[in-house]
């Protein structure tokens, strides 16, 4: 389980927080270590943060794989990505979720095709 070990509160009624670093992406969250333990337990000991848990299982889902197959897949794609160039983990997220879009898009039933708006020919002035 990848978290740093910054832990804080834990006082009367407060739970303590950690910041857990997501296995896959790098990206930093703080969160609850139960949540924490929650989230290592359905991904063989590994924290990922939400948007790569949905990645990972849409990739079970879509593979028809486990979900431990679907991490490594997950985890070998985001690596390959960020090797590609030097985008950090912001610009990561974005393609990320880029690529979840196009996914659900194409995956939805009477899916529209997306196209540039043109402006009639009365739009134009001419």
């Amino acid at each position: 389980m990848d978290s740093a070990a910054t832990t804080e509160g834990g006082g009367a009624g407060e739970e303590a927080t950690t910041t857990a670093t997501c296995a896959c992406c790098g990206i930093g969250e703080e969160c609850t270590v139960r949540y924490l333990a929650r989230v290592a337990a359905q991904f063989a000991g590994a924290w990922v943060c939400g948007l790569c848990a949905e990645a990972i299982k849409d990739e079970a889902a879509r593979r028809g794989v486990g979900i431990e197959a679907a991490t490594r897949a997950h985890a070998e794609f985001v690596g390959s990505a960020a090797g590609a160039g030097s985008a950090g983990p912001a610009v990561q997220v974005a393609q990320a979720l880029l690529q979840l879009f196009k996914k659900v898009m194409a995956a939805a039933p009477g899916a529209a095709v997306l196209t540039p708006a043109t402006p009639a020919a009365g739009d134009l002035g001419i």
